[in-house]
């Protein structure tokens, strides 16, 4: 009996010091306080998180290593100064770059499902206009590739690599990589 009252007794001076440790404060109660959490992705930088996209479209899209749902991302487009603050809350200068200030990237993050579209037209994928073997990531937006061996590769490719084929005349393949929809194919598909 004796060793519940002396625990009934400890537990009620406990919860008395907590209770006056919260409400002992000299300050005003009418102040509130905003605390900031920066993660170690952000840099330390002012990066403004919105919900609403401020690119219009992007072809150099991040999607952050943050775990939310939905997504954040970042574009990495190099834009002009000008253009930069007129779409963006907060812009800072590509990594790597040897001389600041031009060109800009847009350091906002969006905090969505759809990232938007690409800024390249859907006619300049880097292998042409179709693709009948795209293999694309699950990612949204995709990262695709384009396996269709072509007598040759479309002006906009910049890793065009010949592969060994059976053919008697030589083939190529498109090596780069695009983020956004592999566009249309180049033969129906076949129903069955």
């Amino acid at each position: 009996m004796k060793n519940t009252m002396a625990a009934a007794s400890i537990l009620f001076f406990l919860l008395a010091g907590l209770a006056a440790a919260s409400h002992g404060s000299t300050e005003d109660d009418t102040t509130t306080t905003t605390n900031t959490i920066r993660l170690p992705s952000d840099g330390g930088t002012l990066a403004a998180t919105r919900r609403t996209r401020p690119w219009k479209c992007c072809d150099n899209i991040e999607q952050l290593p943050v775990r939310t749902n939905p997504p954040q991302w970042r574009c990495n487009d190099e834009l002009e100064p000008g253009q930069c603050f007129r779409q963006c809350e907060a812009c800072r200068d590509p990594p790597g770059r040897p001389f600041p200030g031009r060109p800009l990237i847009c350091d906002d993050v969006f905090w969505g499902d759809d990232p938007g579209t690409s800024c390249a037209p859907s006619s300049e994928w880097p292998w042409g206009p179709c693709c009948d073997f795209a293999i694309c990531t699950k990612s949204i937006p995709p990262i695709c590739h384009c396996s269709d061996e072509v007598e040759s590769c479309a002006a906009a490719c910049g890793q065009c690599e010949m592969v060994d084929s059976w053919s008697w005349r030589p083939l190529f393949v498109c090596r780069d990589s695009f983020t956004g929809d592999p566009g249309p194919r180049c033969t129906p598909a076949m129903d069955n």
